[in-house]
């Protein structure tokens, strides 16, 4: 396509441009932002859609809402608005500045789903660190206001999928499942629907493989032969497995794609497309599972956890830009929820109270202990647009392998979930902080189960969670209060325990820094929350 640019508002010119455009180059479509911004996206008897400028439609930062409207408006069989029949494509959406890219999956269950959406693309591939002396006296990447400049913008230059060195950001991995090529869901009778959404290629280079997970463990592993499956179509098959009785709860089968072949672009083996059906939901847990036996002092060393109510994080960047606050309270530029936390206080004061909150202990009788929390969080705390609602506790350093039945293996949070599977993962040690502006990171959602293992002596720390069945759990090397104070990934302080949260719930990413907020579904709201787990 031919672009008339970016950012440059509309006018005749556009339409004069753009009419030359046609002549010289027939053959090409053209699309325009700035006039879809300006001027609306429909036809109607106020405006021709700004057509003349655009063939396409191509906001930047659409709610999810919106693209679905035009969609529905577009539809011959829904009553349609004949002025929505251009295709939308997004032509920026889900900035990807720091821990980034909430609700991909949400978009893309639209897109997917409503005619004339062809998708989007994400703002951007990869962050712009030029590595150099930083004014600390360290070597590390630069932003913006780094190299003694007085008109800069900061880190806005570090959003993107990519660390300015190529290492992949953790949203890659709801990147590539929201892209992928296969998909399976549930068809229900013992079957799985197979949809291949290539348009031009068969399966016939792929190869699929399922594991099934019961209740936290992987019980059964195995190849899954499917005859090659045309371009843009659909068939259904038999589960390679039968679905567990109903004795059995916390069931999932998961199945993934690789590539048969090498090719120029990934190796043979290569994962393209993966998908989780729950076979049996989970059971309401009134007590943990039990898979150690006590060791002599175990039970002083627990006793010897005190839990911390905790209901703030780091702020991520589309929380609020901590290195450029003035964006957001000068001139209304970026997320909100941070500057909430600051006006009341939320980092300096005791979580207890900000929320009302009972915790109470028993000893399990083996060795562990059990801890329960009940928070109640009013309507007005609800509206401070809190970060989370948990305990968080220290363990020494040498607990530094990490064990989880969770989403996994990247770190994953309630609105980048889809595509983190339900598993039983390993990491040799704790995340380091990805991003170049230190914030909130290293999450995991859906975890039953955690161990903190010393490689040395092997000596475990199990948590189990007991009500909700499932919590989110992160376990690094940083409090928060160093995450949100450190500037640059070099000034980072490590601390010297490993620092574990425990979350009940927990505040989406959405995309704030440069489009909209988290979806109300992935507040936390007014009412009583209940977490229950056991430590041993």
């Amino acid at each position: 396509m031919w672009s008339l640019g970016n950012e440059s508002g509309y006018g005749e010119n556009h339409d004069a441009a753009a009419g030359a455009i046609r002549r010289i180059d027939p053959t090409r479509p053209l699309h325009y932002e700035g006039a879809v911004f300006h001027a609306g996206w429909i036809a109607s008897a106020a405006t021709d859609g700004v057509r003349p400028a655009s063939d396409v439609v191509c906001p930047m930062y659409p709610t999810i809402d919106a693209i679905r409207e035009y969609g529905q408006a577009g539809d011959p069989h829904g009553g349609a608005d004949p002025g929505a029949d251009r295709p939308l494509i997004m032509c920026e959406y889900s900035h990807a500045m720091g821990n980034s890219n909430g609700s991909l999956a949400d978009y893309w269950d639209v897109i997917t789903s409503t005619d004339g959406l062809q998708g989007g693309f994400i703002w951007e591939w990869k962050d712009h660190g030029i590595r150099t002396r930083l004014p600390n006296g360290k070597r590390g990447l630069a932003h913006g206001g780094q190299f003694g400049e007085d008109a800069h913008d900061g880190n806005f230059v570090a959003d993107g999928l990519m660390s300015a060195d190529l290492v992949p950001h953790p949203a890659m991995q709801e990147v590539a499942w929201v892209h992928r090529p296969v998909v399976v869901t549930d068809a229900g009778r013992g079957r799985l629907r197979i949809e291949n959404r290539r348009f031009f290629s068969g399966t016939d280079d792929l190869a699929a493989t399922w594991e099934l997970l019961v209740d936290g463990t992987v019980v059964d592993t195995g190849d899954w032969y499917v005859d090659p499956i045309g371009p843009d179509e659909t068939i259904t098959r038999p589960m390679p497995v039968e679905r567990p009785g109903r004795g059995v709860s916390d069931a999932h089968l998961t199945i993934r794609w690789t590539q048969r072949r090498a090719t120029p672009w990934a190796p043979a083996g290569h994962l393209v497309a993966w998908d989780q059906v729950e076979l049996r939901a989970p059971a309401r847990r009134t007590s943990p599972q039990r898979t150690a036996h006590p060791v002599p002092g175990s039970k002083r060393a627990v006793s010897a956890i005190v839990p911390e109510l905790v209901i703030v994080r780091a702020p991520v960047d589309n929380d609020g830009f901590k290195l450029m606050p003035e964006l957001g309270r000068r001139i209304g530029v970026g997320g909100t929820a941070m500057m909430r936390w600051e006006d009341a206080g939320l980092r300096d004061r005791p979580a207890d109270e900000i929320v009302a909150h009972v915790h109470s202990t028993d000893g399990d009788g083996e060795g562990g202990m059990v801890h329960e929390h009940v928070i109640d969080v009013s309507e007005d705390v609800a509206d401070l647009d809190l970060a989370r609602l948990g305990v968080r506790f220290e363990l020494p350093a040498r607990f530094s392998q990490l064990r989880w039945c969770g989403r996994g293996p990247a770190e994953n949070y309630p609105d980048r979930a889809s595509g983190a599977v339900l598993g039983v993962w390993e990491a040799d040690e704790p995340d380091e902080s990805p991003y170049l502006v230190p914030q909130e990171f290293g999450l995991r959602t859906d975890c039953r189960w955690w161990e903190f293992v010393d490689p040395r002596s092997g000596d475990t720390v199990r948590l189990d969670a007991i009500e909700p069945h499932a919590v989110h759990v992160s376990a690094t090397r940083h409090r928060l209060e160093d995450l949100w104070d450190a500037p640059h990934e070099t000034e980072l302080r490590r601390h010297r325990r490993l620092v574990i949260h425990v979350d009940v719930a927990h505040r989406g990413l959405g995309t704030a820094s440069c489009g909209p907020d988290i979806l109300d579904r992935y507040r936390i709201g007014a009412g009583t929350y209940r977490i229950a787990y056991r430590l041993s």
